[in-house]
């Protein structure tokens, strides 16, 4: 139950086809330590059993919770875009702030109570904790995501901390997207500007790259150094698929190109967005 204290969360679940999945990721958001104010389950049109594992999740909640406002919103034509399921979503939220827990990820039950430390100071905008990655079992396959998003060593990520939006995309985000899943974030919802989550539809790769670093134009970031987020990896998944034929990387140099003209980069983040440029050339076997 919230208090007049908590911060209204929003919690809002995408799903497409993850039905063997929902049940435990929604134990995991019950089990909270921190209070919701409501959840927002959204289906793009899944062929699995989804919606009726929905339907019977959704039963089970309202008769164990009914004080908890539980929304289930079906889409009749798959959009093929997972980005304009969160836009959905974010428009649908009554809340304050925005949990996008994707349907096949899990977490910590001290994940919000974590993570909403953050905005204790008023000027956060944009609070995350660390990921784990498990496997399609479940198994933890990396304790943490800091070797793929600090690959110059920086040691940007020992601790937890706060720092200015501006300085965390100058610093290191303008290189590579180093929030490396979105179940991972908390946002404040009047830092998101519709029109740029609109744009961020139209890239299929980097759209959540783009959404994080327009939001931190509006005040500062919060993160945490403990791995309370279990980010899911999948064989074979679509986003694979269009890193293997270069949409990743095209996008990449896209957005690249776009961070040059918002930021105020030094030579040193400019040399090493090159170098992730090439580096990812060279595993896609692009010539640049």
């Amino acid at each position: 139950m919230n208090t007049s204290r908590d911060k209204r969360i929003s919690v809002i679940i995408p799903n497409y086809n993850y039905g063997k999945y929902l049940k435990k990721r929604v134990q995991s958001i019950l089990k909270q330590t921190y209070p919701i104010y409501e959840i927002i389950i959204l289906d793009d049109n899944s062929t699995d059993e989804s919606k009726l594992i929905i339907d019977k999740i959704i039963s089970d909640v309202m008769v164990r919770m009914p004080e908890l406002n539980v929304r289930f919103v079906k889409n009749d034509v798959n959009s093929g875009k997972p980005m304009a399921q969160w836009k959905k979503g974010i428009e649908l939220a009554t809340g304050e702030y925005i949990w996008i827990a994707e349907a096949d990820d899990l977490c910590s039950k001290y994940f919000l109570k974590e993570v909403m430390k953050g905005f204790d100071d008023p000027e956060v905008v944009l609070s995350y904790a660390e990921s784990m990655i498990i496997n399609e079992s479940g198994f933890v396959i990396a304790p943490n995501f800091r070797w793929s998003r600090d690959r110059e060593k920086t040691g940007h990520y020992k601790a937890s901390y706060i720092k200015d939006g501006y300085r965390e995309v100058e610093e290191i985000m303008a290189v590579r997207c180093t929030i490396p899943n979105v179940s991972a974030v908390v946002f404040r919802k009047d830092a998101i500007d519709m029109n740029v989550l609109e744009k961020a539809i139209e890239f299929s790769q980097v759209g959540d790259w783009y959404l994080y670093v327009n939001i931190l134009k509006n005040g500062k970031i919060a993160y945490n150094h403990k791995a309370l987020n279990k980010f899911r990896i999948h064989k074979g998944s679509k986003t694979a698929d269009a890193r293997k034929d270069g949409v990743h990387y095209d996008e990449i140099v896209a957005i690249h190109k776009w961070l040059a003209t918002k930021f105020n980069l030094d030579e040193f983040v400019t040399r090493r967005m090159l170098a992730e440029q090439k580096r990812i050339a060279k595993r896609m076997k692009i010539s640049n």
